[in-house]
């Protein structure tokens, strides 16, 4: 099985999606999509989005149940990538409960064997997320990297890994397969990949409309609304910051590129990013209790290994 697209250009890249009729991101959580506005709006309003957690996640910031939360981020998560022309009928949410996800990550984090015994709640997330997969017929799938940043972000990426496995092997055929970076140590490599990412990289420059597309989508999150506008001032800083170094920049100019890649064949997944498990998931811990790679991911990992398909290079 041939993957032509690992070593795509830029070009071969906008060339090939001109004839994709359902490209499907698969994104971790509500919001996660805003960082490649620029992108679901080049590929046009046949893309899918699906969500794989329902964002009940900071349910304790707003005073709110986890239920009452997750109902208020899944109905963003919609009205975003609505104004930006993707029709609901072109939307999905697993709805996995983000809450329930980081408990079963601190069961493991003080007894990795434990996967054992809750092998059926990973196994419902890894049928969920390929159930969802090859329902959606998809000629090109879009999920969040591999990259020690998030939790959530890579195992969202591991089970689209399985679900791309099991559909190329079903049906025959190479299935481009792209990762989308988030962020690492906190945030400070932010929607870019980590200077020591050995991968193939992909970039293009959004247009004025496309960023005003994004900037729409922004407005639909007035749950985030404090956050975001945390983060577009650190970013602001870190123009300045660069600036000092030649490369100075605005939010603006920062979020005007976007960042993606083939997602490479041979990925070993039960390896850290990172040298040390110290800077995976930096300060993520559910009720005190710290959620790290080798204790947390890898025993999931562990559990459900690939059984990729041949493939010829």
């Amino acid at each position: 099985m041939k993957r032509d697209y690992l070593n795509w250009t830029i070009e071969d890249f906008f060339k090939a999606a001109e004839s994709w009729k359902r490209p499907l991101f698969l994104m971790p959580h509500q919001d996660d999509e805003l960082t490649y506005a620029g992108l679901i709006q080049r590929l046009g309003p046949k893309t899918r989005i699906i969500w794989f957690t329902n964002g009940d996640g900071l349910f304790f910031e707003m005073n709110m149940t986890p239920e009452d939360y997750g109902q208020i981020r899944m109905k963003e998560g919609v009205n975003a990538v609505g104004a930006i022309g993707i029709e609901e009928k072109n939307t999905r949410c697993l709805a996995f409960s983000e809450v329930e996800i980081y408990r079963r990550m601190s069961f493991l984090q003080q007894d990795p064997g434990i996967i054992k015994t809750h092998a059926e709640f990973w196994d419902k997330i890894r049928q969920g997320v390929r159930e969802a997969l090859f329902a959606a017929l998809p000629d090109a799938v879009f999920t969040a990297a591999w990259q020690g940043g998030h939790p959530e972000h890579d195992l969202t990426h591991y089970f689209t890994r399985l679900a791309v496995d099991d559909y190329e092997r079903e049906t025959g055929r190479p299935l481009p397969f792209f990762h989308l970076p988030a962020y690492e140590y906190t945030v400070l490599i932010a929607f870019r990949f980590h200077p020591l990412y050995k991968g193939r990289r992909l970039k293009f420059i959004l247009t004025a409309e496309e960023m005003e597309g994004k900037n729409r989508m922004v407005q639909q999150y007035p749950s985030q609304a404090e956050m975001m506008v945390k983060f577009r001032k650190f970013l602001d800083r870190l123009g300045l910051v660069g600036g000092l170094l030649g490369f100075a920049g605005t939010a603006d100019a920062y979020l005007g590129v976007e960042h993606f890649g083939p997602v490479p064949h041979d990925m070993d997944y039960a390896k850290s990013t990172h040298w040390f498990d110290k800077a995976n998931y930096m300060f993520e811990d559910f009720e005190g209790i710290p959620i790290t790679f080798k204790k947390c991911i890898r025993p999931v990992v562990t559990a459900f290994p690939r059984t990729p398909p041949a493939v010829i290079t």
